[in-house]
């Protein structure tokens, strides 16, 4: 059912040579870094401001429409854990392509659209308010406290776990295996926020750390209480990352990485030459490409300590918002085409939860669309740009940052890593996607 690539197209459907790709994805990052040393010399997002939607701001914080939006999400959670517990073992359940399809990967144009919503809607926090409800407690108030500098690491970990499942685990597109991994998320979920408040699931769940991470580049900001249109960039510049921060990004774009590089012929032919199992190359494949991308943004953000009047320790948190437009391009680079036909293959099937020949959503009937299989060649173009755009908004975040966080004089030598490192990541990124 799922699409082993994530995509279609291929090094040979781009309509310019590789190697002119690779070298002018480069020169592109590198000339907007020295445009942006020369015109952009201090903060330009030093307050978030927009324009204010008074009714738009109405719309969504009325509390009817947030108690439909719960309600909603909760109840079509509630159909797919139909198929996940009664229905049938075969790809033709829906539960597969709403969790791999719909969930990971449709979290990003949802999150983009429409700002930190899944936090609105998260089921594990629906649950959790109904449960606290009934037992007439404060969600909000746990047996423990939870601490601080603890921050999204859980969810790092968590979606570490995700795309173990995804990309290593065998047989996970079997029900007996992804029901384990939806028993643990929930109960894992629910237990921790009884036991830490509500807290607990915005440092722990990863879908809501995937999604919250996204949103920053949203257009859509709850500034002061209102929501306002502003620039995605002056968006994320505002944006306080949370201790562990570093983590989450790593294991997106990291992951994303093995995504591909485990599709390389070398590394399959590498695999199967191997008389070691082939779990523990894929495992130790993805730790190594997420555990590349951490400690070689790291290395490079905290160089800016040399400069910065903070600890080298600190910047890596401050900076973790320059990788977000690279794992948003790096997601739509990847998945774009699998969003596109799976996502309508999953609506069909959603119908028919049990396999029972159901039409009960009325989709089973919908025609799929495959038309975006007959132009490879401007699917590919579309990859390759949104690698590389990805890129080009993360250096002029981390450029934006760089110029609040570092003296006038110092903010040239204290980027270099920095800029050093994302030309590596987009080199290795239309490599990993391109080659065959």
């Amino acid at each position: 059912m799922l699409v082993p690539l994530h995509g279609i197209a291929s090094r040979h459907d781009l309509p310019l040579p590789f190697s002119f790709l690779v070298v002018g994805a480069a020169v592109a990052l590198t000339v907007s870094f020295v445009v942006l040393l020369l015109a952009w010399r201090h903060p330009r997002y030093t307050e978030l401001r927009g324009r204010p939607l008074p009714l738009l701001t109405r719309l969504v914080d009325s509390p009817v429409t947030r108690a439909v939006l719960r309600l909603a999400v909760l109840a079509l959670y509630a159909w797919v854990a139909l198929a996940l517990m009664l229905g049938r073992d075969l790809l033709t359940n829906p539960v597969f392509g709403f969790v791999f399809v719909w969930l990971w990967v449709g979290l990003v144009p949802v999150s983009l659209l429409l700002g930190p919503v899944w936090r609105v809607a998260n089921p594990l926090r629906t649950v959790h308010r109904l449960l606290c409800a009934l037992a007439r407690v404060d969600p909000e108030v746990g047996i423990l406290t939870l601490p601080s500098r603890l921050g999204v690491w859980p969810a790092a970990v968590g979606l570490f776990g995700f795309a173990w499942l995804e990309l290593v685990q065998p047989d996970r597109t079997t029900l007996a295996v992804l029901r384990v991994w939806v028993l643990a998320w929930f109960v894992l979920g629910i237990l921790g926020a009884i036991v830490f408040g509500s807290r607990w699931i915005g440092a722990a769940d990863p879908f809501e750390a995937y999604a919250t991470t996204v949103a920053q580049l949203s257009p859509f900001r709850t500034v002061k209480g209102e929501l306002r249109l502003v620039h995605p960039l002056g968006g994320l510049a505002s944006w306080r990352p949370p201790p562990g921060a570093v983590g989450v990004v790593a294991a997106l774009l990291g992951s994303t990485a093995f995504d591909s590089f485990a599709n390389l012929s070398w590394w399959i032919q590498t695999v199967q030459s191997s008389s070691v199992i082939s779990v523990v190359w894929a495992s130790g494949g993805l730790v190594t490409m997420i555990a590349l991308v951490a400690v070689s943004f790291a290395l490079a953000a905290a160089w800016m300590g040399r400069y910065g009047d903070r600890p080298a320790a600190h910047y890596p948190r401050l900076m973790a918002g320059s990788v977000v437009p690279i794992v948003v391009g790096y997601a739509v680079a990847h998945y774009f085409t699998l969003l596109v036909v799976e996502g309508q293959h999953t609506a069909v099937l959603l119908s028919d939860p049990l396999g029972r020949g159901w039409n009960a959503l009325g989709t089973a009937d919908l025609a799929i669309s495959s038309t975006i299989f007959n132009h490879p060649t401007l699917v590919a173009t579309l990859q390759a740009f949104a690698i590389v755009g990805g890129h080009v908004l993360g250096i002029i975040s981390a450029h934006e940052k760089a110029v609040a966080l570092l003296p006038e004089r110092d903010a040239l030598r204290g980027q270099w890593p920095m800029l050093a490192v994302m030309i590596g990541y987009t080199c290795a990124g239309l490599v990993l996607l391109f080659s065959p």
